[in-house]
């Protein structure tokens, strides 16, 4: 299902320097434009990881998918450079640049139909906002394993998380998307409409478009048992690890590292920066063969360095 974004975009065609292409935008949409002249434009214009920052020539923040096409095309008459922010939790700071940048994070609508456990959900949301969302249904999406990621950019990554053994990657319980292609045209995709474009977003490759909202397959998981499990790091636990989560009921997902125990107060002070195992765990089956689904990873070390592992929403 293919859809013209709905305000004129005549005044585009006008445009012959940025003045002009900033009042365009500003005519055109009806979400925010900023630039460098507002207040909100420095941190608007800033990633979660400052290691880049651009300068771009306008920030919009939309309000819906046809202000998304809008700037879509605006870049392409342009020849601007389009960055596109979701959570903007990237390393490489991807979502900052010098051309036009649309920042998602006003996009944030979430529809639950909690009867046939799906939701439609738009972009500009957090993996956290939306596990806040879903937990009193006692649903979930399986995200990453950081709250303040933004799904866009973790959904079309795959995104691992806590519930990937029990219901797969993020990506996998994706049922259908809104998305904004480079010609400003705005598709509902699924498995029967364009199918081709929604397999690409779901693992064909990148910058197919500018994906505004999801519609997610929700997995009934009303608590959990889980937390942090922290071990000592020798070759002999790190292999014990391997091999009991290689075992493990799939409803268990367990995501270690190896790294120097953390200063934090809750941590033995003798252990602070001796390499440890850092063991985020997340059980999402019955509850009742928690404790015995865990034993084996418990069983790795007689002392543990740390076990908060617990029932919790």
């Amino acid at each position: 299902m293919v859809q013209q974004a709905s305000t004129e975009r005549d005044i585009l065609t006008r445009i012959q320097d940025q003045h002009d292409l900033v009042e365009a935008l500003r005519s055109g949409v009806d979400g925010r434009v900023l630039t460098a002249d507002d207040a909100e434009y420095a941190e608007a214009r800033t990633p979660y990881f400052p290691i880049r920052i651009g300068k771009p020539v306008a920030v919009v923040r939309p309000k819906h998918a046809d202000d998304v096409a809008i700037v879509v095309d605006a870049a392409r008459r342009t020849g601007l450079p389009l960055y596109v922010r979701s959570g903007a939790h990237h390393a490489a700071a991807h979502s900052t640049g010098d051309g036009l940048l649309i920042d998602l994070h006003s996009l944030n609508n979430l529809d639950i139909d909690v009867a046939g456990q799906t939701a439609w959900i738009e972009t500009g949301l957090t993996a956290r906002e939306v596990a806040w969302a879903l937990e009193p249904h006692g649903l979930a999406v399986g995200f990453g394993d950081i709250g303040s990621v933004g799904i866009g950019g973790l959904t079309l990554g795959g995104g691992i998380g806590f519930l990937s053994r029990l219901s797969g990657m993020t990506i996998d319980n994706v049922m259908a998307a809104e998305i904004v292609t480079a010609d400003g045209r705005v598709h509902t995709i699924d498995h029967e409409h364009e199918p081709d474009l929604f397999w690409a977003i779901r693992g064909g490759g990148g910058n197919f478009g500018v994906v505004t909202k999801f519609r997610y397959r929700l997995a009934t998981v009303p608590q959990v048992y889980g937390g942090p499990l922290i071990l000592p790091a020798t070759p002999a636990t790190i292999s014990r690890l391997t091999q009991a989560c290689a075992e493990a009921d799939d409803a268990l997902t367990v995501i270690p590292t190896v790294m120097p125990a953390p200063p934090m107060p809750f941590i033995p002070t003798e252990m602070q920066g001796q390499m440890v195992i850092m063991a985020m765990v997340c059980y999402g089956g019955d509850l009742r063969q928690a404790e015995e689904a865990l034993r084996p990873l418990r069983e790795i070390a007689s002392t543990p360095v740390l076990d908060m592992v617990q029932p919790m929403p």
